[in-house]
């Protein structure tokens, strides 16, 4: 619990530094940026994987991008229970216009990483995540694509990979 505490008075300061600087014109606000979720996801980790949900809030500030995103998996078992993960990250990245309906989306951040095994081990360890979205927009604000995603931390490393439905404003 001290780990979530630490990292969201880290959020929050971020925030506060970074609109506290700022010129008082509307390009330089932060402003909410969109939201999306990954429904169908399937996640990889050594000899195993699994199914996965996740979704991001993103927050703009010219063109840097501020997202706080969550996940929740579990391995793919017949027999009994799997291993569970969780995660809360905190990520920087910046979207790149390839054509004017195609986008892809980078980020990078640090978070915690949850763990918990079906023999009720817990564990807590910080992670970074990596996380690229191939987004194609349908609409003013509807992007559908592929997210691909990774966590680098010292329980197991994750990869994931899923559809991405995303509202943009």
């Amino acid at each position: 619990m001290k780990i979530i505490k630490n990292l969201i008075c880290l959020l929050l300061l971020l925030t506060c530094a970074i609109t506290d600087g700022q010129n008082k014109s509307q390009n330089d606000k932060l402003s909410f940026n969109s939201f999306s979720i990954t429904p169908l996801e399937i996640f990889f980790y050594d000899n195993s994987g699994g199914f996965a949900l996740s979704a991001d809030v993103s927050f703009a500030l010219r063109k840097n991008i501020f997202t706080f995103s969550g996940a929740i998996s579990e391995e793919f078992t017949i027999w009994g229970r799997g291993e569970k993960f969780k995660q809360l990250n905190f990520m920087y990245g910046r979207e790149f216009e390839l054509i004017d309906w195609l986008f892809i989306d980078t980020h990078a951040g640090l978070g915690v990483f949850f763990y918990n095994n079906p023999n009720n081990f817990k564990v807590t360890k910080a992670g970074v995540p990596l996380l690229t979205k191939l987004r194609f927009k349908t609409g003013d604000k509807f992007s559908i694509g592929l997210s691909f995603q990774a966590n680098t931390n010292s329980v197991k490393n994750i990869y994931a990979v899923g559809l991405l439905l995303q509202w943009n404003y």
